[in-house]
This record gives C-alpha cells, sequence and structure tokens, in this order.
C-alpha cells in the first residue's frame, strides 16, 4: 500500500493508492482520499474509456467537505486492466458485483456510518442499475449524465446490432463509438488543467471490445425495469449541452423514480461532464449540499 498526503487548505488529506482482490475474483486497482475523520463515505465509479486517475479531483473535493472517497478502476480499466484485457467485461452485471463488494472491502478498512454512490456516465448506469437491481449497500446515489438511453446513431447502432459478433468475437477490438465532433465540443468546456492532465494519460482507453459496447447497450436497456424499485434518495446530475448521452436519459429516469426523496439538476451551460468542465467547483458544492440535506 501506497500513502501520500495532499494539502487541502488547512487540511492534510491521506491518499491511498493499492491493489484490493474482491470476493468476485478480480484484483482491482483503487484511489482513496480520505480526511483526518468522516461520516460519510463516497464511492465513485468511473465512466467509460476512463478511470480513478480522473476523479481525483472530485475525490479532493469532497474530502474537503469532510467525506471519504474512494474511486476503483473498473474491470478493463485503467490499472485494474493490467491482469486483464483492456477494454473488456464478459458481462455488465459484473461492474454491479464489484461496486458491491469493493464498497464492502472499503468499508471494513475505513468505516464510515453513510455511503453515497455516484456515479458518471457508464459509472451513472452503474450505480443506478445497482441500487435498483440489487441495492445492498449505498444510502444514497447521485448519477451524472447516467448512460441509461444510448442514442441509436447509425453508427452506434452498427455496433450495437452486432450481439452475435459479441458472442463469436467478444474481444474483437474496434474503434470508441464517438465522432470527432462530440469529442471537440466536450473539450470545448472542460477544465484547461484538468483537460490538459488527461490529454497526458496512457491509461484511458483509445479503443474497446465489441463486447463491453453490447453489454453497456444492454444494460442501458436492462435498467428500466428496475428503475421504479430504487428506494434510496436519488440526485440526477445532466449538462443541456450533453452530446453524448441525452439530458432525456436523466428527465426521464426523474420522472419513473418512485423513492420519495429525488432531485434533477440541469446545468444549462454543461455538456457531458459537468464535474470536470469550467465552474465543477460550484457543482460539487451543489451535490454535496444537497447529499447533507437527504441522507
Amino acid at each position: 500500500m501506497s500513502w501520500g498526503e495532499y494539502i487541502f487548505g488547512e487540511d492534510s488529506l491521506k491518499i491511498i493508492e493499492d491493489f484490493a482482490s474482491l470476493d468476485t475474483g478480480v484484483k482491482v486497482f483503487y484511489r482513496c482520499i480520505l480526511p483526518e475523520s468522516f461520516k460519510e463515505l463516497a464511492i465513485v465509479s468511473h465512466g467509460f474509456t476512463s478511470h480513478s486517475g480522473f476523479y481525483i479531483h472530485i475525490g479532493k473535493e469532497l474530502a474537503s467537505y469532510g467525506y471519504g472517497v474512494c474511486i476503483h478502476d473498473q474491470r478493463g480499466h485503467g490499472r485494474t486492466a493490467q491482469n486483464l484485457e483492456r477494454g473488456y467485461v464478459d458481462s455488465f452485471n459484473d461492474f454491479l458485483v464489484d461496486l458491491e463488494t469493493f464498497t464492502m472491502h472499503v468499508q471494513r478498512i475505513f468505516g464510515g456510518e453513510r455511503t453515497v454512490l455516484i456515479g458518471h456516465s457508464m459509472g451513472g448506469l452503474i450505480v443506478l442499475l445497482y441500487a435498483g437491481k440489487y441495492g445492498r449497500v449505498g444510502d444514497a446515489v447521485v448519477a451524472v449524465a447516467p448512460a441509461v438511453l444510448i442514442p441509436e446513431t447509425r453508427r452506434f447502432s452498427t455496433l450495437i446490432f452486432a450481439t452475435i459478433a459479441s458472442i463469436l468475437f467478444p474481444r474483437k477490438r474496434i474503434e470508441l463509438p464517438f465522432t470527432e465532433q462530440q469529442i471537440e465540443e466536450g473539450m470545448k468546456r472542460m477544465d484547461r488543467e484538468l483537460l490538459e492532465a488527461m490529454g497526458k494519460d496512457e491509461l484511458v482507453l483509445r479503443d474497446t471490445t465489441i463486447r463491453l459496447l453490447v453489454e453497456i447497450w444492454k444494460a442501458s436497456r436492462e435498467f428500466w425495469r428496475y428503475v421504479e424499485r430504487i428506494q434510496i434518495p436519488t440526485l440526477l446530475i445532466h449538462g443541456e449541452k450533453d452530446n453524448i448521452i441525452p439530458i432525456e436519459a436523466s428527465r426521464r429516469t426523474y420522472s419513473r423514480l418512485k423513492t420519495l426523496k429525488k432531485e434533477l439538476i440541469v446545468y444549462p451551460e454543461c455538456g457531458h461532464s459537468p464535474l470536470h468542465e469550467i465552474g465543477w467547483r460550484e457543482r460539487i458544492k451543489n451535490m454535496v449540499e444537497w447529499i447533507r440535506n437527504n441522507i
């Protein structure tokens, strides 16, 4: 286990980087950012192609408000993928079970009286689907631009309807399903310092496998069978200018949720990554206020 210290204002935060052998049999890399004491533990699930390193700024900001934060690299992503194929997963359900076992793992080590599940994009789909399908851990869920409604563009549909190919050739590598225009528009809104760090990153996926794309698509459909079963407080955050996952994804989710404590926050100026774009600190502040008022 490696330990580091990060000075945030007048507070010293403990940063932990380690590998955890989960009960699911997978060995995941994770980062935890911890204040000296905390009662709430936030588990952050990153998005497709990404890894925990892209979310450290969120962890440090949440820790400055007194939250313990842990982020693991999903299967097929980041440093977890060292011993697995990059961009590959057998089943999307593996992400859900990993989320539960990882949460229980860090709870045992670091404690925390209450747990908040936070996810972005694919990670938002993971935390929402988990909350509806299993819901054994987590006292609240926050989903940012959740990938619960994937637009069937011609390019993406071509990949999705290759489900048979995903069975016959699950590890076949393919290009990412994003257009140059989508990428360019997203980069324009990004916080400059974060964008520079991402550009130098060697762990981000540059391509993927057909199996992972098909599993994401299938899970986005499966979610709607479980959305009404979510019983914990739920916050949805979406950028009105999101050109990856349409804002209708969060609006429809909000309308279907049965939990009494639910809220949808729409940021007109934001795209797909409100917590990475210019002004992200204020949005995290709003998220913290919601969490404090609802758990």
